[in-house]
């Protein structure tokens, strides 16, 4: 699962985007800001003006004021220099000799974040916080941060960058979508994946697929249509390269999907090759975008209903 860009066709309202390259996360981070905003702002209800009564002065409008809409690439800019007013990055504090601290304390994440999350954004509908090297929080303070995780105001949004998830506590983790940067050991992989409850089913259906209804498909695929295709199609291809696994080999030691072997198994004995290398293509050419005009539930179903009837 390589990350490239924060998933943003489904807002979620805290991320953890793991990686080694601080300032890859930090640019990732940035981007998604932009996309959001941007997206934000076409989303808005068409604004309603009336005439002062007096004409008003100019002088003492803060620059990013217009009645005209922002140029995008101005948006972008002010983004990119960390200048957005909704845009906060919590970092390393200064010491008093100008080095920077090594850790990020509660007092900080109280003042910095706990302090000022329920103000309301000052130009669209999200205030976005990232914080950076996260897993260089103290107890005390990934505590604090708790409380904003489970209870934050609607238009906030939370992005952790860290390089080291295991030194975040257990009940951060459960309250973020987690992104990963680079490659991840594919046994990672499958058991991040079988985390979420659509896919743990997945393996099973494919494998009774020739016995399932049209509607019992129809509705599996809505289901999965909500999910982040990255994800979706990720966990795909690493069932598809154990049912090949298992069909050349006959060993079962050689799977990542142990957990669904039962499944996997059968679906090398039934699926013919040629079976499997369309299940490639299907899937490739929806990770390519070729059918991006088609939403991901009617891709999905139309996978099901080729397996079906071969």
């Amino acid at each position: 699962m390589k990350g490239i860009s924060i998933p943003d066709h489904r807002i979620h309202h805290a991320y953890l985007v793991i990686g080694q390259e601080e300032d890859l996360l930090r640019q990732m981070a940035k981007d998604f800001v932009v996309r959001l905003f941007h997206k934000s702002k076409k989303e808005e209800p068409e604004k309603q003006f009336s005439l002062p009564l007096e004409e008003e002065s100019t002088e003492n409008r803060p620059d990013f004021y217009s009645e005209k809409e922002e140029p995008e690439d101005s948006l972008s800019l002010r983004i990119e220099k960390e200048e957005h007013p909704d845009l906060i990055f919590v970092d390393y504090q200064e010491k008093e000799n100008g080095e920077k601290k090594s850790s990020i304390s509660i007092d900080q994440i109280r003042q910095e974040v706990k302090g000022t999350v329920d103000i309301s954004p000052k130009e669209g509908q999200y205030k976005v916080y990232v914080l950076c090297h996260s897993d260089k929080m103290t107890v005390e303070a990934q505590n604090a941060l708790l409380k904003t995780l489970e209870e934050a105001p609607e238009h906030v949004i939370m992005i952790l960058l860290c390089e080291n998830e295991n030194k975040l506590l257990d009940t951060v983790l459960s309250r973020v979508v987690r992104v990963y940067v680079g490659d991840m050991p594919i046994e990672k992989q499958w058991k991040l994946l079988q985390e979420i409850p659509a896919l743990r089913t997945l393996p099973a259906f494919l494998k009774e697929i020739a016995h399932k209804k049209q509607e019992e498909m129809q509705k599996y695929a809505e289901e999965l249509g909500q999910l982040d295709g990255q994800e979706l199609y990720c966990f795909l291809d690493i069932i598809l390269r154990d049912v090949l696994c298992y069909k050349s080999t006959k060993d079962h030691h050689l799977l990542y999907g142990q957990s669904a072997r039962e499944s996997i198994t059968a679906m090398a004995e039934k699926y013919s090759y040629w079976t499997l290398g369309q299940w490639g293509e299907y899937i490739e050419r929806y990770k390519e975008g070729r059918a991006v005009n088609v939403a991901q539930n009617y891709q999905i179903l139309d996978f099901f209903l080729f397996l079906s009837n071969t």
